[in-house]
């Protein structure tokens, strides 16, 4: 029932008026000033109002300029009664928000005919903002849960998906997979993606991964969660193997070159899988154990799907631990130097000894150098740990020179995080200036993943310390895609031979081409060759026919704690 506040210092009209509508069917509430009527209105809300235009206290006029103002009430219909029939005051009326004006007298089905077209065009009006609140809902509900850049369904969208399955999925004793994939535009061309064009590569391959869904039926739904990662919510199932086809389908189609802007663009991607429930009931966990899947298996692992175990969770907090304990670990000496001798085969002498750390841990024992250097180089610790190395080889060789071992040198490893380190070439010459020790007793070694972070840079730091009378080697030689090339810029000294083509020399022909050719090389630009990981007689005797006369491996010596290193110099002196 339609609710209309009649306002009306007349009694008799406002009686009159009442009845009108009542009869009709309105629901009336009155006021007899334009003073109680502003209260009514603030009261009641009515649907419209029927105003006189004089009246004592408040007239009408100051009445509606007054609702019009507020917005809770500027939409309420408002119709003037009067016995005011001049030009100017209809204007007026008008002009101030009035939807109508009748004057006095006037006939029943006049007014009510006024009140009907008000009450319609209200609801006319209603209805359109009804509809324009729910699009506006609907909108706003799209954009929460689709990314705004690539339209693709986010975490949100994926939660709410994942919560409709799920208890299907557990009372029928299936399995539903979650796959995070992380997507990489293949090196060379990443120059030509910003991040918009980088969203609008997302897209596409998308389409690509929909039009696969098409032949299998086994995709539920794919969304984005950040620039470069993808989420896939697989369909129930209680074959792990499909999964699997699933995920080597899914690499397959994204290794196939995309055309973007008439560039071929190669991506490449790898793919960390969760079950529910078997890892987790909550979709959080999920993508937490997919994630922790990606960061177990670095890029070079050969297979790039790989489900999430509880051993890699194991190794996560086994991580969280060891960087947490890294810091401790120097303050408690628990940090060694090893020393592996390079020989020179032809006088037998030692003629230098790579440094290697060894972490004596408290409570799990000797960790690998391959699993804390890692941890160290990503929480930065690295930096402190590479000056404690140099400066205890340092401090060491100096002591070995003192009771007259003096003929060789000390190679260090050096990481890419300590190079491009601001004052690593003047910590390097304030470490040798402490200790003591020759410039020339000091060898760093580099692998080539230093030389891709700022070549200029580098270039400029090693050149430094090669005028400082410092060796600088190039490590792993023959395991990057550009190693010939760095050799014609930087100042190397020397130039070790990866162990991959040291290992069955003598027996794989491909090695022995390619070795030689390194060889080779060395020789054109005076640099010296060392063989990595010799430990048979008969790679040593390969090496020797091809003019390599320093080797380092297992055949002569492994890596040997400073007293052991002692006594083989010694024994190798006389």
């Amino acid at each position: 029932m339609k609710k209309i506040l009649i306002i009306e210092d007349d009694s008799i009209m406002r009686e009159i008026l009442q009845q009108i509508l009542q009869i009709e069917g309105f629901s009336t509430i009155t006021a007899e000033n334009g003073w109680l009527g502003l209260q009514m209105v603030e009261q009641y809300q009515p649907d419209l109002i029927i105003c006189d235009v004089m009246m004592p206290l408040l007239d009408g006029y100051s009445l509606i300029q007054t609702l019009r103002e507020d917005p809770a009430t500027a939409t309420i219909p408002f119709i003037f009664l009067t016995a005011k029939a001049e030009r100017c005051d209809l204007r007026q009326a008008m002009e101030l928000g009035a939807d109508d004006y009748l004057t006095k007298p006037f006939e029943a089905f006049e007014l009510l005919q006024a009140i009907r077209t008000q009450l319609k065009k209200r609801q006319a009006v209603t209805e359109q903002y009804i509809n324009q609140i729910q699009r506006m809902k609907t909108e706003f509900s799209y954009l929460a849960r689709h990314d705004s850049l690539t339209g693709l369904p986010n975490k949100l969208f994926l939660e709410e998906q994942f919560n409709k399955t799920r208890l299907q999925v557990y009372n029928q004793g299936q399995i539903l997979p979650l796959f995070l994939i992380n997507i990489d535009i293949i090196y060379r061309n990443k120059l030509f993606f910003g991040t918009g064009l980088k969203h609008l590569l997302i897209k596409a391959l998308v389409v690509r991964l929909k039009n696969l869904n098409s032949t299998h039926n086994l995709i539920d739904l794919v969304g984005h969660l950040k620039t470069e990662q993808l989420v896939m919510l697989l369909k129930p199932t209680q074959d792990i193997k499909i999964v699997a086809d699933i995920a080597q389908q899914t690499l397959d189609n994204i290794s196939q070159p995309l055309f973007f802007n008439k560039v071929e663009v190669f991506l490449k991607a790898r793919i960390g899988i969760a079950c529910y429930p078997n890892d987790g009931l909550q979709l959080s966990q999920l993508l937490t154990y997919a994630e922790f899947v990606l960061e177990h298996y670095q890029p070079e692992d050969t297979r790039l799907y790989h489900f999430y175990s509880q051993e890699i969770l194991d190794n996560f907090f086994r991580k969280v631990i060891l960087e947490t304990d890294l810091r401790q670990a120097l303050e408690r000496n628990e940090f060694q130097l090893y020393y592996q001798p390079q020989v020179n085969v032809q006088t037998g002498k030692v003629v230098c000894a790579e440094a290697l750390i060894r972490w004596q841990h408290p409570e799990h024992g000797m960790i690998s150098p391959a699993e804390f250097i890692p941890i160290a180089e990503e929480s930065g610790f690295i930096i402190t740990l590479g000056e404690w190395i140099i400066r205890t080889a340092c401090t060491q060789i100096k002591t070995l020179q003192a009771e007259g071992l003096n003929n060789f040198s000390i190679a260090v490893n050096i990481s890419a995080c300590q190079l491009i380190n601001k004052n690593f070439s003047e910590k390097i010459i304030d470490i040798i200036n402490e200790t003591g020790i020759a410039p020339e007793l000091l060898e760093l070694e580099l692998t080539e993943t230093v030389f891709i972070q700022d070549i200029e840079s580098v270039k400029q730091k090693l050149n430094y310390l090669s005028q400082q009378g410092i060796k600088i080697s190039i490590d792993d030689f023959g395991t990057g895609y550009s190693s010939f090339k760095y050799l014609q810029e930087f100042p190397f000294h020397n130039l070790k031979i990866d162990r991959y083509f040291i290992s069955n020399i003598d027996k794989f022909k491909n090695k022995q081409v390619l070795v030689k050719s390194i060889i080779q090389t060395a020789d054109n630009l005076n640099l010296n060759i060392i063989a990595e990981g010799v430990e048979t007689k008969n790679e040593l005797a390969w090496l020797m026919r091809n003019n390599c006369d320093i080797v380092q491996g297992y055949f002569f010596s492994h890596p040997l704690p400073i007293e052991e290193l002692k006594e083989f110099l010694s024994s190798r002196a006389k």
